[in-house]
C-alpha cells in the first residue's frame, strides 16, 4: 500500500490506490478489452486529468467520540463508521467544510443518527461544488424536520464556511437511507448551485444526478458528441437523460432532440436547464426510455442518432428493441459498467448494428470503476 491515503485499507472505496497510476489505466483499458473489446477496437484510455481531489461530490458520516462529533468514512462492506478528517479523492473545500461541521455539530450537541436503534439525529453530509464557477453546497441530512436552534447554527455556519454558497437540510425519515432525503429546507442560498459544463449552465440541487470528475466529463461528452457527428439536421434521442447535460449539449448541433428520463424530478431540473440556455429545440418527458420508445416507434417517428447513458445495470432488451425499430443511423453508447454494456452491445448487433469503436475514459481515478464511450451504426 502507498501512502495514497491512510485510511485506504479500512474505507476499500480506492480499491486500486496501491497500483501506480499508469497501472491502474492498464487495468481500466483491460477490462474495456474483455468485454465491449470483443466486439470493436478499443482505443487508448484517456486518464483524468486530476487523481486526487477530483469529486465535486463528497459524503461523509459522522460518529461521537466523547464529547467531540468527528466526521468518518463508512468501513468497507459495512454500516461502521471509522474516524476520518480527510478523503484524498474529495477536493480540499469539501475536507475543510467537513472538518469545520464537525466543530458545529460538537458544539451543538447534534448527535449522529444510529441506524440499529434508531437514535440521533445526523444521518450525513454531502458537499456539492461546481467547478467551473466556484458555487458550493451543503447538504444537511437529517432523521426528522426538528432541529434545535437552526437560526444560531446558520449563523455559525456560514462564518465559519465562508466559501459556501448555500446549505441545505434534507429529512429522510426512512432508517436504512443515509443520504440525501425528499423533503427539504433551505437554511441560507438559492438551495442550488449552478456549473457549466461544455459551455452550458446547469442548475443542481441536492438530489440531482452530475457526473462527479468535471474535466474528464468534459472530454467524455465531447468524445461522444465527436462520435455522433451531429450535421443540424437530425432528429436525436437522449435515453436516459438525468438533467438534460448530454441533450442540452448535443442540441446546439441537432435539429431536435427528444430527451428522456423515469426520474419527474431530473426533468423538472432539466427543463429548468434548458430555460437557462435558451434552448427550444428540446423535449424533456419523464418516462421509462423503454416506454417512450415504444410510443416513438408507434407514432413512425424519425430518430437520426440515438445518445444512451443507462445506469450500471444498463439497459432492458424491450428498449434496445425499441430503440432498433427507430433505426437511428448511430448510437452512442455511454456507459458505467463495461460487463453489461457488451451484453447490450451484443443485442444491438442481432438487430442490425454493428459495433465500431469504445473509448475508454478514467472518470474514477483509484477506483474498479472505468467509463467508456462505444458508438455503434447501421449493418450495411
Amino acid at each position: 500500500m502507498n501512502n495514497f491515503c491512510q485510511y485506504a485499507k479500512k474505507c476499500n472505496s480506492c480499491q486500486l490506490c496501491n497500483l501506480s497510476y499508469e497501472e491502474q489505466l492498464r487495468h481500466k483499458e483491460n477490462i474495456c478489452r474483455k468485454y465491449p473489446g470483443k466486439l470493436c477496437r478499443v482505443m487508448p484510455i484517456t486518464p483524468s486529468p486530476k487523481i486526487t481531489g477530483y469529486r465535486n461530490k463528497a459524503q461523509f458520516v459522522y460518529k461521537r467520540e466523547g464529547k467531540r462529533i468527528v466526521s468518518g468514512l463508512y468501513k468497507s462492506a459495512t454500516h461502521s463508521v471509522m474516524a476520518a478528517d480527510h478523503c484524498a479523492i474529495c477536493s480540499d473545500t469539501a475536507n475543510t467544510i467537513t472538518a469545520a461541521l464537525s466543530k458545529l455539530f460538537s458544539s451543538f450537541k447534534v448527535m449522529p443518527y444510529d441506524p440499529y436503534t434508531e437514535r440521533g439525529w445526523l444521518k450525513s453530509v454531502v458537499i456539492r461544488e461546481a467547478e467551473a464557477t466556484g458555487e458550493v453546497m451543503a447538504i444537511i441530512n437529517g432523521a426528522d424536520r426538528i432541529f434545535p436552534a437552526k437560526r444560531t447554527f446558520t449563523t455559525a455556519l456560514q462564518k465559519a464556511c465562508p466559501m459556501l454558497t448555500t446549505a441545505v437540510i434534507t429529512v429522510n425519515r426512512d432508517k436504512r437511507k443515509l443520504f440525501t432525503g425528499q423533503q427539504s429546507e433551505v437554511l441560507f442560498g438559492s438551495g442550488t448551485i449552478t456549473d457549466i459544463l461544455c459551455g452550458e449552465r446547469f442548475i443542481l440541487s441536492p438530489a440531482s444526478f452530475y457526473q462527479i470528475n468535471h474535466d474528464q466529463t468534459q472530454q467524455l461528452y465531447q468524445k461522444a458528441l465527436e462520435l455522433a457527428d451531429l450535421s443540424g439536421n437530425e432528429i436525436v434521442l437522449d435515453a436516459y437523460c438525468g438533467i438534460g447535460t448530454i441533450g442540452i449539449i448535443a442540441s446546439r448541433k441537432a435539429k431536435f432532440v427528444h430527451a428522456v428520463e423515469l426520474n419527474p424530478a431530473a426533468i423538472a431540473d432539466a427543463k429548468r436547464n434548458a430555460r437557462l440556455n435558451g434552448i427550444d429545440n428540446i423535449r424533456f418527458t419523464a418516462a421509462d426510455s423503454r416506454d417512450y420508445a415504444k410510443r416513438l416507434t408507434e407514432k413512425d417517428a424519425r430518430v437520426d442518432a440515438a445518445f444512451i447513458d443507462p445506469p450500471r445495470t444498463g439497459c432492458t432488451s424491450s428498449f434496445l428493441n425499441s430503440l432498433a425499430k427507430l433505426s437511428p443511423d448511430k448510437i452512442v453508447y455511454i456507459s458505467c459498467n463495461p460487463e453489461t454494456q457488451a451484453r447490450d452491445l451484443r443485442v444491438l448487433g442481432r438487430l442490425g448494428y454493428k459495433t465500431q469503436v469504445c473509448y475508454p475514459f478514467d472518470m474514477f481515478p483509484h477506483t474498479n470503476h472505468c467509463e467508456s464511450v462505444v458508438l455503434l451504426d447501421k449493418k450495411d
